[in-house]
């Protein structure tokens, strides 16, 4: 991954870094949250070079069994900043077998993201949906595939990331949260692909509230 890696790390933090203490004071509950989960990766349906895939943007979105990499971990940590808005960090993990409809050998996927998220509901509720804009790196460098009889060469680098999810609180500390992303390279060799995340979360100092769930 090399030195754009590590660029990305020092750019991680220090967005973080800012973000966090300009909102600090604004901040009364404090509300940190945890997570961790699976992922899907799909690379067909965003026209990647080779994919075979010549019908449109969203052809077979959902088509799970043939597309989709299932597998895991990833690791989600959010801040809460000010009003509906939030900061959430992002880890993950999967080994990708799957290239539209190309079958790669098994070949490990490491992201890192950076996301603002924007509450539609206050996010002091059981059940919220929220918009996400942010930026990441994403690590993806399977051996050449043929192709067609055509070598093709992956490579790692930046996305630039919009998407969308929900959570949904269980109790004032336990919570589902589901998440979709399409991550659009900024990279010649990184195709850009969809991500699907599922995590149970972890909600630190959680706002007061007095009801049956209070016991879990």
């Amino acid at each position: 991954m090399g030195n754009s890696l590590i660029k990305y790390l020092l750019l991680v933090i220090v967005l973080n870094f800012i973000l966090i203490q300009n909102s600090y004071a604004q901040d009364k509950n404090n509300l940190w949250s945890f997570g961790i989960g699976i992922n899907a990766i799909d690379f067909y349906p965003t026209n990647a070079p080779n994919t075979g895939n010549e019908d449109g943007f969203f052809n077979e979105l959902f088509n799970i069994r043939d597309h989709w990499n299932i597998g895991g971990p990833q690791f989600l940590v959010t801040r809460h900043l000010v009003q509906n808005l939030s900061i959430e960090g992002l880890l993950a993990i999967n080994q990708v077998t799957k290239y539209g409809d190309v079958q790669l050998d098994k070949s490990t996927y490491f992201g890192l993201d950076l996301n603002l998220r924007y509450s539609f509901i206050d996010t002091t509720k059981d059940f919220t949906i929220f918009v996400l804009a942010g930026t990441g790196y994403t690590s993806f460098n399977p051996e050449t595939v043929w192709i067609g009889g055509t070598p093709i060469k992956f490579g790692s680098g930046g996305t630039i990331n919009i998407g969308g999810g929900a959570n949904y609180w269980f109790s004032n500390t336990l919570g589902l949260n589901v998440e979709a992303l399409y991550k659009s390279s900024v990279s010649e060799k990184l195709p850009s692909h969809f991500y699907y995340g599922l995590s149970l979360v972890y909600r630190l100092n959680p706002p007061g509230k007095n009801s049956w769930r209070d016991c879990f």
